[in-house]
């Protein structure tokens, strides 16, 4: 199903994010996580070409994200997001584009720190099975992502996307939590990673997804109810997706 962009402007949320990493996401997790265990999930991401020189990101740095995940027991998914996303970029069908069978466009702000930007998320729901066998090499990359996803990429991406090119980076090892109430209805993401050349990694990620209107109210009370357990978040937000970017491709 489709539906309109709307009156204005389509914004279809504001995702406020918090990030904590290293000691501060232990802190954090310890008085935000619940004691269920989450979900967990591995998280892998694409870059390229595979010749790329050792430190390049070239879809990274062209705003494009390829990522993967595969869940226990849960549906998995790949997406195709661009961010940040220029919206003269995206043409008026893709704005329109809401829905479609197991393809789900997202156009939202990503609001970490004091940097908001626009970001547009194509996501695929996927069988667990399709994913593992591209993950290990059974299947090609290309297989993983829907036609929608490629003619999004070809339609509104700075740079050509050659599945064909690409390596498949990771695994992250993921655990989520959704629906965490403190005063908030909250997200909590931990990604754990332990790269062959440094130290290990670990970043949690505190997240609510808003109307775009009042967004500013909700921030603040966000970041209240921080200084009020007495976590202190990372000074840089910057997105974990380019750490362990850097992490992933430093390895390999």
């Amino acid at each position: 199903m489709t539906g309109s962009a709307g009156p204005g402007p389509r914004l279809d949320s504001v995702e406020i994010k918090v990030t904590f990493s290293d000691a501060r996401a232990e802190v954090a997790a310890k008085a935000l996580a619940p004691d269920d265990g989450g979900v967990w999930c591995q998280v892998f991401f694409c870059e390229g070409p595979r010749h790329r020189h050792p430190g390049e990101l070239p879809l990274l740095e062209a705003g494009v994200i390829l990522r993967l995940r595969s869940r226990q027991d849960k549906p998995s998914d790949t997406t195709a997001k661009l961010r940040p996303c220029r919206r003269a970029r995206i043409p008026g069908h893709w704005l329109d584009f809401r829905r479609l069978g197991d393809d789900e466009l997202r156009l939202e702000s990503d609001w970490a720190g004091e940097r908001q930007v626009l970001s547009a998320s194509l996501t695929r729901t996927r069988d667990r099975r399709d994913i593992d066998a591209v993950t290990t090499g059974q299947r090609p990359l290309r297989t993983a992502f829907s036609r929608a996803q490629e003619r999004f990429l070809a339609d509104c991406a700075d740079l050509p996307v050659d599945f064909r090119q690409l390596t498949v980076y990771g695994p992250v090892h993921a655990q989520r939590w959704r629906g965490v109430r403190r005063h908030h209805e909250l997200a909590l993401e931990r990604w754990t990673l332990t790269p062959r050349n440094g130290p290990p990694l670990d970043w949690l990620e505190i997240s609510e997804r808003v109307e775009p209107e009042g967004a500013e109210v909700v921030r603040a009370s966000l970041l209240a109810l921080m200084r009020q357990l007495d976590l202190d978040p990372d000074l840089e937000q910057e997105t974990k997706t380019r750490r362990v970017l850097e992490a992933l491709t430093r390895d390999a």
